[in-house]
């Protein structure tokens, strides 16, 4: 394969939409709630689970996460393309049950298949090829223990409607490859000189030298080719897949260094577009996330309201950050200082950069520097 579109469409949207961490916001600034959030995310290194998610629904056109807690009692969770599990759902859309199969190696190099059954009351384990249940165990998460990641209401990849149009231009860039693979050795023409050997030949590749009477007796015999209707075809056929895919081609003289903000969203419009569905999407999937994890820390004494979580999620695109921060001057007045920081691209962690800030003023006495300075 020559040309990969799908590589280049995945990674392109996946790192315009998820390549930057969303982050937490407690509507009831709520710290400790926060603080226990970004323990277990980061247990789980829930930054690269969400771009891998992301990355998944958008080949698959859905993904699965799967809560449960280890060993040592800590809440975990991790995610399952539809190749590696299989889930039910009823009439509302809601979790029946989840089916992961997988086969485990032996330390005799022996295969045994295994399969996990999951449902809102437990976790059961079948062994072998007869499905033996092995074994069965509470979750605590009072319901399937299981979250779906869609990319869109069709739950259908970016690049799955594209893949007769990327096949054709596939094919025409392996054809073309192969014509010239199989013409670089072109058939060399002597005329007159029938009595050559094959010594004579391979006497003329070594000398490169040919001696003829007429140089009419010498020629190549070539095929011809008609390169600009190839070129053609596949200009045409990029520009409507970029145009469909709604994928801009960033390495095209539109996507100059001199835009301005307003001309770059505009040519980012359709790209914006998608990911702003896939964001309500993601999102839907995170709240119950948000709800397993709270499910289970209040059942070990915490009092935390799910719906108390929002998301703010980023996108990496090309920022002016002088007109960024005119903007956070201008709203000063009229917005609190974490969201003016979070407006930031240079600002990943809100909260530290405000605990910074009350130490330094708390270093630097304002109250008493604002009092002498009126008493002067």
């Amino acid at each position: 394969m020559l040309l990969s579109y799908p590589t280049v469409i995945i990674d392109t949207i996946t790192g315009y939409f998820a390549s930057k961490p969303l982050s937490y916001l407690s509507v009831s600034n709520n710290e400790d709630f926060l603080n226990d959030l970004k323990h277990i995310f980061y247990l789980n290194d829930s930054e690269d689970v969400d771009a891998e998610i992301a990355k998944n629904f958008s080949i698959y056109g859905k993904t699965y996460e799967l809560h449960y807690i280890d060993e040592l009692g800590n809440i975990r969770f991790k995610h399952y393309s539809p190749l590696e599990m299989y889930v039910e759902k009823d009439s509302s859309g809601n979790v029946k049950f989840a089916v992961r199969p997988w086969e485990e190696t032996l330390s005799d190099k022996s295969k045994i298949q295994k399969v996990e059954v999951y449902d809102s009351e437990g976790i059961y384990n079948y062994t072998g090829d007869n499905y033996t249940l092995e074994s069965k165990r509470e979750h605590y998460f009072g319901e399937t223990p299981v979250c779906i990641h869609v990319n869109n209401e069709e739950e259908i990849g970016d690049f799955e409607q594209l893949i007769p149009m990327i096949d054709s231009v596939e094919v025409m860039l392996s054809d073309s490859s192969n014509e010239l693979e199989a013409w670089v050795n072109s058939y060399l023409i002597l005329g007159k000189m029938k009595g050559t050997k094959k010594e004579d030949l391979e006497k003329m590749k070594q000398e490169g030298a040919i001696l003829a009477d007429d140089v009419d007796q010498v020629k190549f015999l070539t095929k011809e080719v008609n390169p600009e209707f190839q070129k053609n075809f596949f200009e045409t056929v990029d520009k409507l897949i970029h145009k469909f895919s709604t994928i801009p081609d960033l390495t095209s003289q539109n996507f100059s260094s001199n835009l301005s903000g307003v001309a770059l969203e505009y040519k980012l419009f359709g790209l914006s577009s998608k990911a702003a569905t896939k964001e309500r999407k993601m999102e839907k999937a995170l709240r119950k996330r948000i709800r397993f994890i709270c499910t289970i820390l209040n059942k070990q004494g915490k009092e935390y309201d799910p719906y108390d979580i929002r998301f703010n999620f980023v996108r990496n695109i090309p920022q002016n950050k002088a007109e960024i921060s005119d903007e956070i001057v201008k709203l000063a007045p009229y917005v609190d200082m974490k969201t003016l920081l979070s407006m930031h691209p240079d600002i990943a962690d809100v909260d530290l950069v405000l605990k910074r800030l009350k130490e330094q003023s708390d270093s630097m006495d304002l109250d008493n520097i604002q009092h002498v300075s009126e008493n002067k």
